[in-house]
């Protein structure tokens, strides 16, 4: 009888019934229109932030470089539903990597996750309280809180900690209320483009806005292209969401093709009526071009815009009452939505933290449930914490706090959306049979399967525009980022040490079929001894019947050995060689000198590095089939 089963005694004498004991899994009844609801309160409140920072590094440019950034989100939005599709569980690109690769990428990619999740957390909660200040002048507590930087920080930060309360009580938000609230601020935000394509769209200033290469610079355009997807990272929330879905294969890329469609639609023509309203000028005192969307609203962008309706002529005696009550109500709307965004990145940490712990990868305190809320509340409480860190960052960098949680944002959430299109590539070609109910367009034969040319061009993409922000270090977002990651590797080193496992388990070749041959009885494998395809495998040999010594030290750099014994000791040392090289060299040399748009874009190092983890990638896994 196995350790997963119970015997229980039947009614009669002698009637011995075996239970089997199964998970408790999580019901599935959200549909796609759930799906897309609780995506898009993610991603739709994220132009109510996005917009401004955006603003502030591409001027003039702004509406196109969210265009560019569109495009990427598409990469990566089909990317996301041919994987989740046929990986229904919560974890998004954790799974995805863990799946692809093993266990030690999956830690790294959910633990920049964890900062993804707890930027999330900061920068929502800090623009729903800039969204407040409309309601100032009528109540002076809301007006104090905002007239200074050290009142809005603690206003942000008393938010964050109430939220953290309420999901440590277990207060759970209606699944009613998200859906009513995120078709209002679909319909409130396609009225807004509506009328100000209307009444405040002028394509001669929007054109004028224009100066190539100087206003703004290339470097910050393609830095702007990095902080624009901010706009669109909340399309992980219908990843985390698939295990309630009713038909993942189905529910799942129908609300993400509407997501897109809700998306791209507000993100192409709110920019352009943006800088309609507020157009890019010289400021001959500081020596620069500026626009009042990233200087003046830079906190609330989207009630700057609305208070352009007060000076159209063509609306009359109606301008001042319309941008008046547009202003009370996008004030009124915004502020929820963040705030429910806020919340979703605090339940975000608690279900990723918890699903880390629970594969062993984090300490188990961070599973352990609350005695009486039964909630994870160690986990909520200490990246909670954490992200109020963050916050508290703006007492020292006042109006630079903005840039700060925006680029710690992208810069998590460019390398994790990298990381899925690199695993959902490399899934192609190991579990070539595994179910997948939808596959994104676009594929070219390589092997016996095919490369999905959308991943391919999404990664490098993606990887270009992260390197271009990892260089840029905006207000010191780059060693935050990497002090994070160095946290995560500390974290599992120590952890693995601590449980006497390896470090590093590669993903190798299953064994030979005469290794399954003997019918023995299913023994654990010896942890040193494990093949994964990216879950774990217990092979039932005939070294696993025998019972591992406890003096005996487990072989913690089998990871090189099997890498060393796969390609041959000569063969290995070319394959480190040539990669430490090339990296090397991408980092090393400026390849944009050579650009027709002029040096330091610093766009070299991203897309070499991804170009060779691809090449290398396709090449390893078209041979392990």
């Amino acid at each position: 009888m196995s350790h997963d089963s119970v015997a229980r005694r039947g009614s009669r004498p002698g009637d011995l019934r075996v239970v089997v004991r199964r998970g408790t899994k999580l019901p599935r009844t959200l549909g796609a229109p759930a799906l897309f609801a609780a995506s898009y309160g993610n991603v739709g409140s994220s132009i109510y932030y996005a917009l401004g920072v955006t603003a502030a590094f591409a001027l003039g440019l702004t509406p196109l470089a969210l265009i560019f950034a569109g495009f990427i989100f598409v990469t990566t939005a089909l990317n996301y539903a041919e994987g989740t599709a046929a990986i229904p569980h919560a974890g998004g690109s954790s799974s995805f990597a863990r799946r692809a690769f093993n266990d030690p990428v999956g830690f790294i990619v959910g633990w920049v996750q964890l900062l993804n999740y707890m930027a999330t957390v900061s920068i929502s909660a800090y623009f729903a309280i800039s969204y407040l200040a409309v309601f100032g002048r009528y109540v002076p507590l809301i007006g104090l809180l905002n007239s200074s930087q050290a009142g809005h920080v603690f206003a942000t930060v008393v938010l964050i900690g109430l939220l953290i309360v309420l999901n440590v009580v277990g207060i759970q938000e209606s699944s009613l209320l998200n859906l009513v609230l995120a078709i209002t601020d679909l319909i409130t935000q396609v009225v807004l483009v509506m009328l100000g394509i209307v009444f405040l769209l002028n394509i001669q200033t929007v054109f004028h806005n224009i100066h190539f290469g100087l206003a703004p610079t290339w470097g910050n355009f393609l830095a702007s292209i990095s902080i624009a997807m901010v706009t669109y990272t909340g399309i992980e929330t219908i990843s985390n969401l698939s295990e309630e879905a009713k038909n993942p294969g189905r529910a799942v890329p129908r609300a993400t093709f509407a997501v897109i469609v809700a998306v791209l639609f507000v993100a192409a023509f709110l920019p352009t009526i943006g800088v309609s309203v507020f157009p890019v000028t010289f400021d001959a005192i500081h020596g620069q071009w500026t626009t009042q969307l990233a200087t003046t609203y830079k906190a609330d962008p989207v009630a700057g815009i609305v208070t352009g309706f007060a000076s159209v002529h063509n609306l009359g005696d109606l301008a001042r009452p319309l941008a008046f009550w547009a202003g009370m109500w996008v004030g009124f709307l915004a502020f929820t939505i963040l705030v429910i965004a806020t919340n979703a990145g605090l339940i975000g940490i608690s279900r990723l933290s918890y699903s880390l712990a629970g594969a062993d990868m984090l300490p188990r305190r961070f599973a352990v449930l609350h005695p009486k809320f039964k909630t994870p509340y160690v986990s909520i409480v200490v990246f909670g914490l954490l992200a109020v860190l963050l916050v508290m960052a703006g007492l020292i960098l006042g109006d630079k706090e903005i840039d700060l949680m925006s680029a710690v944002y992208s810069l998590a959430a460019t390398f994790a959306f990298c990381s899925a299109h690199l695993s959902v590539m490399r899934l192609r070609f190991i579990e070539p049979d595994l179910y997948r109910p939808y596959r994104m367009p676009g594929n070219i034969r390589f092997g016996r399967d095919y490369i999905p040319v959308l991943s391919l061009v999404g990664a490098l993409a993606i990887g270009t525009v992260f390197t271009q922000l990892l260089f840029q270090n905006i207000s010191n977002s780059t060693w935050i980022y990497l002090g994070w990651l160095a946290l995560g590797v500390l974290t599992w080193v120590a952890y693995r040490k601590h449980r006497k496992e390896p470090f590093w388990e590669p993903l190798e070749v299953p064994p030979p079929p005469d290794r399954e041959v003997d019918h023995l009885p299913p023994e654990p494998h010896p942890q040193a001894a494990r093949y994964r395809l990216g879950r774990r495998e217990r092979i039932a040999a005939h070294a696993a019947a025998q019972p591992t010594p406890r003096h005996r030290r487990q072989n913690r750099w089998l990871g090189l050995e099997l890498f060393f014994a796969r390609h041959g000791a000569v063969r290995g040392v070319l394959i480190v060689l040539v990669f430490a090289s090339v990296s090397g060299l991408a980092v090393g040399v400026d390849l944009s000198s050579y650009d027709p748009f002029g040096p330091g874009l610093g766009w070299s190092p991203g897309i070499v590095i991804t170009a060779l983890l691809a090449a290398y990638l396709l090449n390893r896994s078209r041979s392990e089939q």
